[in-house]
């Protein structure tokens, strides 16, 4: 019997929109569909959620990026910009290359300006043209 459930909790962890995270005797189940963006912080990770919730998990940006490539579900949404954040491509609203900001929206309406560097944020609006060519 413990055959079925192991198989059961191994098909809903690769089937749903979470991330499962341990350290320290320490489970970290982080809901990538309410991710906003995350950004390094040293060797940690703060996680900001649509709702307003924000914690922060004891995992660098690059451990918790490696974790969302391996879910193809995930990480066609969850991109990496730059250095310090991932951020959930769904949310952005607004791109501005010259004051070198991206608004990303919570589930209220606000607006969150991030700085990210001009390079960057160039290259994805050239990767959305590519996918999206009625961009004017």
């Amino acid at each position: 019997m413990m055959g079925i459930v192991e198989a059961f909790l191994r098909y809903k962890m690769q089937h749903e929109e979470n991330l499962y995270l341990s350290a320290y005797d320490e489970l970290y189940i982080l809901d990538l569909s309410k991710v906003i963006y995350m950004q390094a912080d040293d060797h940690y990770t703060d996680v900001y959620y649509s709702s307003g919730t924000h914690f922060l998990v004891p995992f660098g940006l690059i451990k918790v990026e490696n974790c969302i490539a391996e879910r193809p579900e995930v990480s066609n949404y969850l991109l990496r910009m730059g250095r310090k954040y991932i951020v959930n491509t769904r949310r952005i609203f607004r791109i501005n290359t010259v004051k070198e900001l991206l608004y990303l929206t919570d589930d209220s309406g606000n607006s969150i300006p991030l700085h990210i560097s001009k390079p960057v944020l160039r290259n994805f609006i050239d990767r959305v043209r590519q996918t999206v060519p009625d961009i004017e």
